[in-house]
């Protein structure tokens, strides 16, 4: 999964950054919505998709016990990221936790500028597929053959030209009975 690409459609993807803290940053203080897009190197983010929380308040529970109650967090991604994320638990500090949806021009890439430091990705039960492109993109497209349009047979031919011969005869028969009567 790569953590600094956010398509048009991706949704479900929790980004995990800490932040490098300023010394004239307050302890517990939360950081400015836009000095954390300056820091992703985005326009904006949505705040309501946005959390912060300080190590010190997780009531000394493991990080991954929070990820999976707050954000029902996908246990493969946990796993997978296991040492970055148990790491959470010994650093003091601000954790920012950002949602696919808090990034509201989209596409965008990740360009960390400053404070903040990505640790993890992890997925919600919801989260997008991502699919991968086709391998020949390229390939134009088949167009069916259109088979040649058939001549009819001698068969065919006969029968309408005696078709049009009984309509004619029946015809030459209804005249000669109006011009008789």
């Amino acid at each position: 999964m790569d953590h600094s690409t956010i398509t048009t459609h991706e949704h479900g993807v929790v980004r995990i950054f800490l932040l490098d803290r300023p010394a004239d940053m307050e302890l517990g203080a939360p950081l400015p919505l836009a000095d954390i897009a300056a820091s992703l190197g985005v326009a904006d983010l949505n705040e309501a998709d946005v959390q912060q929380i300080w190590t010190t308040q997780t009531d000394g529970a493991p990080f991954a016990s929070f990820l999976r109650s707050a954000y029902d967090a996908n246990e493969d991604d946990i796993s997978a990221q296991k040492d970055a994320i148990t790491a959470m638990d010994e650093v003091k500090g601000l954790i920012v936790l950002i949602r696919s949806s808090a990034f509201t021009s989209r596409p965008a890439t990740i360009r960390l500028e400053g404070l903040l430091n990505h640790v993890a990705s992890v997925r919600e039960p919801d989260a997008s597929v991502t699919v991968e492109p086709l391998p020949n993109p390229g390939a134009a497209p088949v167009e069916p053959e259109i088979p040649p349009k058939k001549t009819p047979s001698d068969a065919a031919m006969g029968g309408r030209v005696a078709t049009i011969a009984l309509l004619v005869m029946a015809l030459l028969v209804w005249l000669m009975i109006w011009i008789a009567g």
